[in-house]
């Protein structure tokens, strides 16, 4: 299951980064400003999160593994379309389309895996989901840029091919949903704005945006505004991209050894440590090597991060993690929606502007999530929710810790 379902992840949410090292090729294919095709990743990322927001229903509806067949044929025709566009607003255009399916496959396989996967397995696939969304942030700006001298529409037509490939995929190697369905798609999509009633999720969600948000404000500025010996290096720019992986590989595998300590704490700490990493590489100068171990502990920060976070929200909303976590992914999205701007909006400063721009907004997403610690936090949620939402919390955090439930 798991191969399967990181493989739809990676290829699904890197479509996210796959234009940020085709920048400089699609602006002298059309003739403009290389700063104008940020509107390119914030198009894809505002259609993506909204995506979200009807994928996470439709999941809780008619199952996620419904929803990811449906999405990666969806998918695939969308990504192929973009490959036609002969001018920005066109390019734009079909990668809101891009967004709006795309949002249907990685994102809807968590929540595949929270129904799935075994109770003692499930914190590590989780983790293993949200570190495969992140490497997707590198794997798929490394394809896109190891594609690129065959045209910067190379990378549209392989990952449209492996979409198709990746349905036959699950088609054949993921079982059918079992769980217990909403009535209707109304039932379904009446559970976000319940959701959003819930204080304790806002302030994970508001942490979740600036995750991926800070992202890509970095790697954004690195291509536009980086350090001469990266930006005006494609090898020195792969080898960058690349020596984040580790952390994204290593990440899952301390879910154990972190295993004495609550979600929360791991969070907090996680966001510190991402945000040291993110200062870091704005005040390392042109050292390329000292850059690449910044950005390393800033990626093994989110990396841990990411899936302890997942967890927070599916213990406040255990009546309803499809929706839950489709607000959670679309809240990643407007982070990466606005990341590009900001970046944009930065750069004009160096490099090292951005790179504290985004170690700035990392601070802001630990300072919600500890907002939601304490004895207030704990009063907040006892006032919104449902008798029946705390027993379902309840029996969702003895059973996260191998206690019977009633």
């Amino acid at each position: 299951m798991l191969p399967i379902l990181l493989a739809t992840s990676v290829v699904g949410v890197g479509q996210t980064y796959t234009v940020i090292p085709l920048m400089p090729a699609m602006a002298r294919d059309w003739g403009i400003a290389a700063s104008s095709t940020a509107w390119l990743s914030t198009g894809f990322s505002l259609s993506f999160a909204v995506g979200f927001l009807f994928a996470g229903p439709a999941a809780d509806r008619y199952g996620p593994r419904r929803v990811i067949l449906a999405g990666l044929l969806c998918a695939a025709l969308s990504t192929l379309l973009v490959t036609f566009a002969q001018s920005l607003p066109a390019a734009v255009a079909f990668r809101c389309l891009q967004g709006v399916t795309v949002a249907a496959v990685g994102p809807t396989a968590m929540a595949y895996v929270a129904e799935h996967a075994d109770t003692r397995r499930r914190p590590v696939a989780l983790g293993a989901m949200s570190s495969g969304g992140l490497a997707a942030a590198v794997l798929m700006q490394v394809a896109a840029q190891a594609l690129a001298p065959a045209g910067w529409r190379a990378i549209f037509f392989a990952s449209s091919a492996v979409m198709l490939l990746l349905f036959v995929a699950v088609l054949v190697g993921l079982r059918a949903d079992t769980a217990e369905r909403a009535n209707t798609m109304r039932t379904a999509l009446i559970s976000l704005p319940r959701l959003l009633a819930r204080p304790r999720l806002l302030a994970f969600y508001a942490a979740a945006s600036t995750l991926l948000g800070s992202l890509v404000i970095l790697y954004t500025a690195i291509e536009i505004a980086g350090p001469p010996a990266v930006a005006d290096d494609p090898t020195a720019l792969l080898v960058l991209r690349a020596s984040s992986l580790p952390a994204v590989v290593v990440a899952p595998l301390l879910t154990g050894v972190a295993a004495r300590f609550s979600a929360r704490t791991k969070a907090v700490f996680a966001l510190g440590l991402a945000t040291l990493g993110a200062a870091a590489a704005g005040l390392v100068g042109d050292d390329v090597v000292l850059l690449a171990l910044a950005l390393l502990l800033y990626v093994a920060g989110i990396a841990v991060a990411a899936p302890n976070l997942v967890e927070l929200i599916h213990a406040a909303a255990p009546d309803a993690i499809g929706a839950a976590t489709a607000l959670y992914t679309a809240a990643l999205f407007i982070g990466t929606s606005i990341g590009p701007q900001i970046a944009g909006a930065t750069t004009s400063g160096g490099f090292a502007a951005a790179a504290l721009t985004g170690a700035a907004v990392l601070v802001v997403g630990a300072l919600a999530v500890c907002a939601t610690a304490g004895r207030s936090a704990r009063g907040i949620r006892r006032r919104t929710a449902t008798p029946a939402e705390d027993a379902g919390e309840q029996s969702a955090a003895r059973a996260a810790l191998g206690q019977p439930v009633n």
